[in-house]
């Protein structure tokens, strides 16, 4: 065995060793998407900890203490170079694949309280602002605004969703739908309370964090409110927020939706345009229109029905049966009518 096939296994050893242990993405072989999400949300700051403040096990979330190439020199943050090319900000298409394409897995979900997501342009500008900072390491700008990044080589981010969704998949990370670090992605997208999304695109030279490894595209997605809560108990151990409520037989999808968006398609709560709810309006009113006709029209059945007698008078015979056609003829007529509404 030659030495350049050992260091190779040596160095696929340490990368499935700790991408199994430690549960978060190391930058692996030129050519090949990266990903990255903003971390769990401090209850008590409302925001992640930074690599600069104290940290530990928990609350470390791709630093330094992650990537050798987050320890840059002082001179790099003195003088920023410029690696951006270009700023591509979605068109009016994008921002509705987008949209679609986080609702679409939302969907996938079997939860009680799932809303569904809406384009911001707000989100979408400070998305824009970091991805044409070509940084892999996360926005320091934020506040209750959840965070996923995306870098390649190609530009075409179409599988940037995918990949953060498929992190749910993986069977080293047993992501049990609450934060974990290896599947931070997942739970963002998936964070029931999550209701709005804004994107970013943009060509560099190079990407911060990655630096040498061919990634000249970085995609961004900011959310709001930002999902992957934790909080210390009062035990001192660190609980993860569920990402949503799990729909049963008891209680189904949208039985849980909140009472700002409390229509349901397809399993996501949303909240019913002017229109919606107007036409909800005349249909119950139709509905309700409907059943007092047809309990007209049953008492009217019963007023036409001819009473027994044993009265051999002819005349209380005819009189009766006249009674009848005439009020079966009346009857037919309203039927007619209600059947051409």
């Amino acid at each position: 065995m030659t030495s350049l096939q050992i260091n190779f296994i040596v160095v696929i050893t340490i990368v499935a060793f700790a991408t199994t242990v430690y549960g978060f993405n190391v930058p692996s072989f030129i050519g090949e998407a990266q990903i990255s999400h903003s971390g769990p949300t401090n209850s008590l700051y409302g925001h992640e900890k930074f690599y600069d403040e104290e940290h530990d096990e928990h609350d470390r979330v791709k630093r330094g203490m992650y990537f050798p190439q987050f320890q840059q020199q002082q001179w790099r943050q003195q003088q920023w170079p410029e690696l951006l090319v270009s700023s591509e900000p979605p068109n009016e298409y994008l921002k509705m694949w987008i949209t679609s394409e986080h609702n679409r897995y939302r969907q996938l979900v079997p939860a009680t309280n799932m809303r569904m997501l809406y384009w911001s342009e707000e989100l979408a500008a400070s998305a824009q602002r970091h991805a044409n900072r070509c940084d892999f390491r996360h926005s320091r700008d934020r506040i209750n605004v959840g965070e996923n990044i995306w870098a390649a080589p190609y530009a075409n981010y179409s599988d940037a969703v995918t990949r953060w969704f498929q992190e749910v998949n993986n069977p080293r990370c047993g992501c049990n739908h609450a934060y974990k670090h290896c599947c931070g992605h997942y739970i963002q997208v998936v964070w029931a309370q999550t209701n709005l999304i804004g994107c970013g695109f943009a060509r560099c030279r190079d990407v911060w964090g990655i630096i040498g490894h061919g990634h000249h595209n970085v995609f961004v997605c900011h959310y709001n409110p930002q999902g992957n809560t934790v909080f210390v108990n009062g035990n001192g151990q660190l609980y993860a927020v569920p990402a949503f409520n799990w729909a049963s037989d008891v209680k189904p999808r949208c039985s849980e939706c909140p009472a700002d968006a409390p229509a349901c398609y397809e399993g996501l709560c949303y909240k019913p345009t002017l229109q919606e709810i107007a036409g909800a309006k005349n249909d119950q009113i139709s509905s309700k229109q409907e059943g007092q006709q047809n309990k007209n029209n049953d008492e009217r059945i019963n007023e036409s029905t001819p009473i027994s007698s044993n009265s051999n008078n002819n005349n209380n015979s005819n009189n009766q049966m006249s009674n009848k056609s005439f009020k079966e003829d009346s009857y037919k007529g309203n039927s007619n009518d209600v059947r051409r509404r």
